[in-house]
């Protein structure tokens, strides 16, 4: 019997916490009854040379599974050396143990909920991270604090050609980091779409990439969590293009970063250029994703390869985001 105890991290008395995973031999003899993993606090990976059936079912109760063998299943993630591959999340993880665990047991949770209900949730573990000392001390290292006022052309530009409503992000200088303003506009455009369900929805980016990601001038910008989730909740691009997914497409290039990626993974298609890639880089500030990434990006790709984009800072190329379902097409931008 595993003791669900032995799941839990390590705190201190002074509140520092510790060893936020728990790695799991899938190649030793496998327990009859995993019941306590439900309790568990801690993210539980497994490791295993020999993906078989049993350990399939029980990778599929873990947060995330890790191979050296030549496998498709998404409950696995095949790595070129399992000890390195070890040792890589260990190092990524040591000074983010809150954010760590509280993304695991986001992912966990956003799995089982509809998607209103999966995004609310993001929002409330993400806004408690913006409280937490790891975001502080991310933010505490950033050497611009502060947002600075720009007069800026117009932020997002739509367009109703025929039956298509046309949705380009205009921030080009600012690689279309996605600031309040922004979100505001998004929201507008998608808003447009819901009220017309004629229209289908082409949303793409100007410039050299799609999105570079929230606007990091932003972060840390709001009073208090609970201000936070109110704003997560009432300007949530993603969620109202959710809303009218089975009729937009995005075309994405460039480095697409955090929001980057989430949020275009709402759309029911997802094209990219071949020189596309893909990076979740909140684990490093603290936090996890936050514009709806738990929620989108799971049901692409599966919280196992999400947790391991997040935890690993792997980049995805457009191929390997192909393979995985990140996407659903390459193709040249014009």
């Amino acid at each position: 019997m595993i003791a669900a105890r032995d799941w839990y991290p390590q705190i201190s008395e002074d509140g520092q916490v510790s060893q936020p995973l728990r790695f799991i031999d899938l190649d030793d003899e496998i327990p009859g009854d995993l019941s306590d993993l439900n309790n568990r606090v801690c993210v539980l990976i497994g490791i295993t040379r020999n993906p078989t059936a049993d350990a399939h079912q029980v990778a599929q109760l873990l947060d995330l599974t890790i191979t050296d063998a030549p496998t498709d299943d998404e409950a696995f993630v095949v790595v070129p050396d399992i000890d390195q591959a070890m040792t890589q999340l260990i190092e990524s993880t040591m000074n983010f143990a809150r954010a760590t665990m509280v993304l695991g047991a986001t992912l966990r949770l956003t799995k089982q909920l509809p998607t209103a209900d999966g995004i609310a949730a993001e929002a409330s573990a993400y806004s408690t991270l913006l409280a937490g000392p790891e975001f502080a001390h991310w933010l505490s290292s950033r050497s611009t604090k502060k947002v600075i006022a720009t007069n800026e052309l117009e932020r997002v530009i739509t367009s109703i050609t025929g039956s298509t409503l046309n949705i380009r992000m205009n921030r080009k200088l600012r690689l279309n980091a996605i600031d309040g303003a922004m979100r505001a506009s998004l929201v507008d455009a998608f808003t447009i779409a819901l009220a017309d369900p004629t229209l289908d929805v082409i949303l793409t980016g100007e410039g050299p990439c799609f999105s570079n990601g929230g606007d990091l001038r932003e972060f840390g910008s709001t009073p208090d969590p609970a201000t936070a989730w109110t704003v997560r909740m009432t300007q949530h691009p993603g969620w109202y293009l959710a809303q009218v997914s089975d009729r937009a497409t995005a075309h994405v290039h460039g480095k697409c970063i955090g929001a980057g990626v989430e949020m275009p993974a709402f759309a029911s298609r997802v094209i990219a250029d071949p020189a596309t890639t893909f990076y979740l880089p909140e684990l490093s500030m603290g936090l996890i994703p936050g514009a709806g990434g738990c929620v989108s990006i799971p049901a692409r790709i599966g919280g196992w390869r999400t947790l391991w984009m997040v935890l690993s800072g792997a980049t995805l190329t457009a191929d390997e985001a192909l393979s995985w379902g990140l996407i659903d097409g390459i193709v040249p931008i014009n």
